[in-house]
């Protein structure tokens, strides 16, 4: 086998390779020549959301369990720095402009701001109930967080680190994206199943549509003038067209998305599939399902690196963000075929979760009646 490179760092497929005191990446060989698994590097506990900062070849992962943000060194492939934020960092955001990191704080009802270079932590900016999800219009200067109990966009102005607004929006709001042409923020209402359209030059709702069962993620390509919307209990991406805001079809993918990232080229979108522990690659102008790649357990946040084109995947069950390699230039022959999971037309056994405000134990007749909101980000 050929040797891989991470990031400049040579090392023989299918070993281990060492990057420094303690830390260690599993690479492995070309599946198919589609895809290749370069790394899995550990972070804090249930990992959530990742962003990079390409001048310093960092990446910032809000690890919700731990209530930190791991910092990793992608040339070297190892975790460097642990920062306390607040509680449970769902979702993150960096500002290449201020070197500034934003963290989504669940329980802690706050957004920190991490400075990137010093990893101090120099501003928490209180927000709704349950923020859950970020969005960065670095040219607008703001930061628009879904806030899941409030029903609410919360607007923090990046520069002065204060709220500067509050737009409602519906029943489980929280991942956020941004169509800079048309001045609109998108919010996926996960308990509605439906997107709230902010105007962002009047910070008002104009519109909400409705997308399908438990939107988690959305992706802006503005490529091919479409949002993406990972609709988690359908097993779907919900296709939007950004001029007339109709929704024009739906492409299935693995079990459970909660995460996507779009191709550098627009071409294609990846999604993380939590309940497979899988990546579906999709192929957006056709429409298909062209890859599932195999990355750790209850896949989560996932980006692009802007400088490498490769694929960040945060890992919660793991506790580690996996690094992969897209190997394919178009369509394949073969296209995956999806399995039904084992548990299909049977009957579920009982179960209990913490209620994630209380701590309390609740049964699943609780959950099922609906008595309380699962924390499906962090407990899936």
């Amino acid at each position: 086998m050929g040797d891989v490179d991470i990031d400049g760092a040579e090392v023989e497929a299918g070993e281990t390779a060492e990057f420094g005191e303690g830390a260690a990446c599993l690479v492995d060989a070309p599946s198919a020549q589609s895809y290749r698994v370069l790394a899995e590097i550990g972070t804090g506990l249930e990992p959530e959301g990742v962003a990079v900062d390409v001048q310093t070849r960092r990446a910032f992962v809000a690890c919700a369990r731990s209530n930190a943000v791991t910092v990793v060194d992608l040339v070297a492939g190892a975790a460097v720095a642990e920062v306390p934020v607040g509680r449970e960092p769902m979702d993150i955001a960096f500002d290449d402009a201020t070197g500034r990191v934003f963290t989504a704080d669940l329980l802690g009802e706050t957004v920190s701001v991490v400075d990137g270079s010093t990893l101090a932590v120099i501003a928490s900016v209180p927000v709704g109930q349950y923020p859950s999800g970020v969005a960065l219009d670095a040219a607008g200067r703001r930061l628009y967080c879904g806030c899941a109990l409030s029903a609410s966009v919360a607007v923090i102005d990046v520069d002065a680190l204060e709220l500067v607004g509050s737009v409602e929006a519906q029943p489980g709001a929280g991942a956020a994206a941004i169509d800079a042409e048309r001045s609109r923020v998108f919010c996926a209402n996960f308990l509605a199943g439906s997107l709230t359209i902010v105007d962002s030059q009047e910070l008002r709702a104009v519109q909400e549509i409705d997308v399908g069962a438990a939107p988690c993620a959305l992706v802006v390509n503005p490529v091919l003038e479409e949002l993406y919307v990972a609709n988690s209990f359908a097993d779907t991406v919900t296709r939007v067209n950004l001029e007339t805001l109709v929704v024009t079809g739906t492409i299935a993918v693995d079990r459970t998305p909660v995460g996507a990232a779009r191709g550098p080229a627009g071409d294609r979108l990846y999604v993380s599939n939590r309940g497979a522990g899988t990546v579906s690659v999709l192929g957006v102008r056709d429409g298909a399902e062209w890859a599932r790649i195999p990355v750790g357990e209850g896949p989560g946040g996932c980006t692009v690196d802007p400088l490498t084109g490769r694929l960040l995947v945060a890992n919660a069950g793991s506790g580690s963000v996996s690094v992969v390699e897209d190997l394919l230039a178009e369509r394949p022959a073969a296209l995956p075929k999806k399995a039904p999971h084992d548990l299909v037309g049977r009957r579920l056994p009982p179960f209990q979760l913490p209620d994630a405000r209380t701590g309390i134990a609740r049964t699943s007749r609780e959950w099922a009646e609906r008595k309380y909101i699962l924390n499906f980000f962090a407990s899936w």
